[in-house]
């Protein structure tokens, strides 16, 4: 995935955000982490960038 998304932003191309999952994380856990960020931020702060969950 991480070769196809270089390629992307290099064709001057955006996503909304991605965030890669843990093989660990619990379904509730995950729960948590989506509904804090989404009362957090708002969804241009994560144009075109990663982040992990758990944080």
């Amino acid at each position: 995935m991480a070769g196809h998304l270089q390629l992307h932003w290099e064709n001057d191309r955006h996503i909304w955000g991605l965030f890669w999952l843990s093989s660990e994380i619990t379904l509730g856990r995950l729960a948590e982490e989506v509904w804090m960020i989404w009362q957090t931020s708002e969804a241009e702060e994560w144009i075109d960038k990663t982040d992990w969950i758990p944080f």
